[in-house]
């Protein structure tokens, strides 16, 4: 249930930033505009480039780096985010989202494998006692 969750969250996070408010989707679009910052990633390479009028184009040739594209995007938060201010709430708000939903698909992921090998392990019970009696509260 939360696996599916998980996964149709995380496509509405990509979506979502794929169609960002003020994304130049090719160079074509950025003749004419003047540069106002650039966004450069942890490894130095530039994420986004951010024209005067708000609008920015992700450097990266690859439309199939939607982490790199969210990355680029939290980078440039300062700059952007009083011009597109509701689409941070919203992409915040995913975020969120896909973090929750991930913690409770790993639940289910763990609880599932404990169901599915207890019949096999019949040991596995008396192990996870002994193992939640060793946790601090």
């Amino acid at each position: 249930m939360f696996v599916e969750k998980k996964l149709r969250v995380n496509a509405k996070k990509v979506s979502f930033v794929k169609s960002f408010p003020g994304r130049l989707k090719n160079w074509d679009e950025t003749i004419g505009k003047t540069i106002k910052e650039i966004v450069n990633l942890d490894e130095g390479k530039p994420g986004l480039v951010i024209f005067s009028d708000a609008s920015f184009f992700f450097v990266s040739s690859s439309e199939q780096e939607p982490a790199l594209l969210l990355r680029s995007l939290l980078a440039a938060q300062t700059y952007l985010e009083s011009h597109y201010q509701e689409a941070y709430k919203t992409l915040a708000q995913l975020i969120e989202e896909d973090k929750e939903m991930q913690r409770m698909a790993r639940l289910e992921n763990i609880m599932g494998a404990i169901e599915n090998n207890l019949p096999q392990i019949p040991e596995l019970k008396n192990a996870l006692k002994q193992f939640l009696e060793k946790l601090p509260s």
